[in-house]
């Protein structure tokens, strides 16, 4: 049953009998000095120390439609692990994935794996930073891409439209892509340009 923070903050204080504070990247409810905080991700980095970390639900981590989930979802527990101190503190999961690699990445204080699974993953799809991606959107997305085309001839770049209409453009080298980017004069209009983003467009 996925609840909300204030529900988990409000029943840990009925449970624990004290005030808890919640923290989001919204910002902060409750008592400055609370021993108890719970809150989204901006706990991580708003908490200095602690003798404890749960995370109720990494599995939304780790599941994420984002080709960076692992990776991502890796660092929330080396960042939680570093918050208690490593050994000293520690750091609970709550997931129905406990093979996962990342956990084992984690549990091991060992990327290794981890990376080389995700490279092979990116080589095979083609993603950052094995290949370099530029998603390009906006009103004048589709004329900067036609000047791309243009300018370039096609030789060097391959273009794909995503679902939401923006376009992935693809260079074997990051160096070759940046310098077509640069090549063609930009159309009038709002044009968005992310040179290998976070998140690909779904």
């Amino acid at each position: 049953l996925r609840v909300g923070v204030t529900r988990v903050r409000e029943d840990l204080e009925a449970l624990l009998r004290e005030p808890v504070a919640e923290i989001t990247g919204k910002g902060r409810v409750g008592p400055p000095g609370a021993r108890v905080v719970v809150g989204t991700e901006a706990v991580l980095h708003q908490v200095e120390s602690a003798s404890t970390v749960v995370f109720l639900e990494l599995d939304q981590e780790l599941l994420a439609p984002r080709y960076r989930a692992g990776e991502q979802a890796l660092a929330l527990l080396a960042r939680a692990s570093r918050l208690v101190g490593g050994r000293r503190g520690r750091v609970l999961v709550q997931t129905r994935h406990p093979d996962h690699a990342v956990i084992q990445a984690a549990l091991r204080a060992d990327p290794d794996p981890l990376a080389e699974t995700e490279s092979a993953r990116r080589e095979l799809l083609e993603l950052p930073p094995v290949v370099p991606v530029a998603v390009v959107g906006g009103a004048a997305g589709d004329a900067y891409v036609g000047a791309l085309r243009s300018a370039e001839g096609g030789t060097h770049l391959r273009f794909d439209r995503g679902p939401t209409g923006d376009w992935l453009v693809r260079a074997a080298d990051r160096g070759v892509l940046l310098d077509a980017l640069a090549a063609p004069p930009r159309p009038s209009g709002r044009l968005r340009l992310w040179i290998d983003p976070a998140r690909l467009p779904t």
